[in-house]
């Protein structure tokens, strides 16, 4: 039902979770059907790479992946890159890299936020109960998507992405995130 490389879409029934309210979640490791993980794709921090790092000066952006492991450094990237200490996620993205080859490779302008992603923490499942919530209509699967991960739009991924599918969070694609605030 769900792959490595699909994208996780929250619906209007995750309304009132902080944490997943409007993601968008690249599934990047699912192996023998248990504990799937990936990392929301849409919600920036205020901070940049500098901010973790003080070695590297190109101030890539970080992104919140999830509430597992907050404390940890995880990136996506272009697999045409092959960086060490990577994992497939499908022929065009891979996940995980080495520090030190992060270091070169940024001082030698070979990335670039048009080939690669930080965050910080990831999220994560046990099998059943992803399945449960994708059950529960909590989440949308976007299987087509996930080499498009870095291109850049004024327009927010999960509106992009909301507004191409059918049913109720379509409306609210066009509401305040905090329904309170409407």
């Amino acid at each position: 039902m769900i792959s490595k490389g699909n994208l996780l879409i929250s619906d209007l029934s995750m309304a009132e979770d902080f944490v997943f309210r409007r993601s968008v979640i690249l599934i990047c490791d699912k192996e023998n059907k248990k504990n799937p993980m990936g990392f929301i794709l849409n919600k920036p921090l205020e901070i940049n790479f500098p901010n973790i790092f003080s070695r590297i000066s190109k101030k890539f952006r970080v992104h919140y992946g999830g509430p597992v492991d907050q404390e940890r450094l995880f990136c996506i990237h272009k697999s045409k890159l092959k960086l060490k200490s990577s994992t497939k996620i499908t022929k065009d993205l891979s996940y995980g890299c080495d520090l030190n080859e992060i270091i070169t490779k940024t001082e030698n302008g070979e990335l670039n936020e048009e080939n690669i992603m930080f965050f910080l923490g990831y999220s994560g499942w046990t099998n059943s109960q992803l399945l449960k919530e994708i059950k529960d209509k909590c989440w949308k699967i976007n299987k087509g998507y996930s080499i498009n991960i870095f291109q850049k739009t004024e327009e927010n991924l999960w509106n992009r992405l909301t507004k191409k599918m059918n049913g109720n969070s379509y409306i609210w694609s066009n509401a305040p995130e905090n329904l309170q605030d409407n």
